[in-house]
């Protein structure tokens, strides 16, 4: 009798193991599609926003008293009109 209640619980156990992977196949229980991407992205930041091509600048060696110059080009990647004010050199 003791074999006979240890089993029944096995059996119950594998009769619901059976069940919850046959239910997709029934169409009654759905789980996210392979071509499920996850979470929408976040909505795009409206307003202007500035992208530098690069944001260093390495100047080697600079003898006291040259003048030195770089350019720092960048662009505006937002959907605003980007404005430029209060430059100040480092």
């Amino acid at each position: 009798m003791k074999y006979r209640n240890i089993q029944l619980p096995f059996a119950m156990l594998v009769l619901l193991v059976l069940a919850v992977a046959l239910l997709p196949l029934s169409g009654s229980l759905s789980f996210a599609a392979d071509d499920d991407l996850g979470p929408p992205p976040p909505p795009a930041q409206e307003g202007p926003r500035i992208r530098f091509d690069s944001t260093s600048f390495d100047w080697g060696e600079v003898l006291q008293g040259d003048k030195v110059e770089h350019t720092y080009r960048f662009h505006n990647v937002g959907t605003g009109i980007l404005r430029i004010t209060q430059v100040k050199p480092g």
